[in-house]
């Protein structure tokens, strides 16, 4: 286990190493481009890019409430969500995603959710993810640029919905073939799950909106440091920070992704606009992702020390109610 960790260590450090270097390359390469460009500070639309950010990442507690709120008798509010997810998200910029899991089984271990229902939430919400994000990519690629005749565009897209189709309608046995041999593989017992098929639409429904957010995120942060991107490339972005998302989160290897989201997303960008832009924004964006990250994560713990979410803290209401009642009977 000792040997997995260092293991899982080395090949983060590397990922990152590797892309710090190509970076450095390009930079290097496009010097003169780069000096050219000029570059200035817009704090609106840099605001805007944080609002719009910060509205897309919290869609992260809203999908993950709806998941877990399938499966308590004792509903979480959406405060509650914020405090658990988000506090728990700030763990995945340690190598591997083991963490994240590891701090949402500790924080839901009062609320009767096994480590099984853990995993199994946060695998759909990846299956959902990939649904959505495969989507964005099509529409710009066979919509947008239409690399291939409208006739195969359509089929691919209707294959990518009978697919979603199927996974939906029988998502049960679909991921108990993917949970039951993992439990086999680490020697835990893992029973059959299974969700409602409407969640699997609201989860998908929510990345769609994230992915809008997020997609006028990256906009106003270009305008925000002078790039002249024009509107219509919205669809562009949301292509590229859908394929930058599945390709970070493919890679639990890397922390939060990093490296993996910025040399996707440079790959991209190089497509539709100049070196400069490509090389300036997927760095911009890693500023902007690591502040809202730790603003949500922030609020997040503070939500829960005050509140008590987390295990063994008493929550305020319940502390007011045992208050209350002692002073009752004390007047009695």
């Amino acid at each position: 286990m000792k040997f997995k960790k260092i293991l899982q260590y080395i090949v983060a450090s590397a990922v990152i190493i590797a892309a710090v270097y190509f970076f450095y390359q390009e930079f290097k390469n496009n010097a003169e481009a780069l000096r050219a460009y000029n570059f200035a500070i817009y704090p609106w639309p840099i605001f805007l890019s944080m609002i719009f950010g910060t509205s897309g990442f919290l869609i992260g507690p809203v999908v993950w409430r709806i998941c877990v709120n399938n499966y308590i008798e004792r509903k979480l509010d959406m405060q509650e969500s914020v405090a658990l997810y988000n506090t728990s998200a700030l763990l995945k910029y340690v190598p591997g995603k083991i963490w994240t899991y590891a701090a949402q089984i500790t924080l839901l271990s009062e609320r009767g959710i096994s480590n099984t229902l853990v995993v199994y939430i946060n695998l759909i919400s990846f299956v959902c993810l990939f649904f959505v994000s495969i989507a964005n990519a099509l529409f710009y690629y066979l919509i947008i640029l239409k690399v291939t005749p409208l006739v195969i565009s359509v089929l691919i897209f209707i294959l990518l919905i009978a697919l979603d189709f199927i996974f939906i309608t029988w998502n049960a046995p679909i991921l108990n073939l993917i949970i039951i041999p993992l439990g086999r593989l680490f020697k835990v017992e893992i029973e059959p799950i299974k969700m409602k098929k409407r969640i699997f639409v609201y989860v998908q429904m929510l990345y769609f909106v994230a992915y809008a957010y997020l997609g006028a995120a990256l906009y106003f942060l270009a305008k925000g440091i002078g790039m002249n991107i024009p509107f219509f490339n919205i669809f562009a972005i949301m292509a590229t920070i859908s394929l930058s998302a599945l390709m970070g989160y493919i890679a639990f290897f890397s922390p939060g992704g990093l490296g993996i989201r910025e040399g996707t997303m440079f790959m991209m960008l190089r497509q539709f606009s100049t070196v400069e832009v490509a090389l300036i924004l997927p760095l911009a964006a890693r500023i902007l992702c690591i502040m809202s990250d730790l603003l949500l994560g922030s609020v997040g713990i503070y939500v829960g020390l005050r509140y008590g979410y987390f295990p063994g803290k008493i929550n305020i209401r319940q502390k007011e109610i045992i208050e209350e009642k002692t002073e009752v009977d004390t007047n009695l």
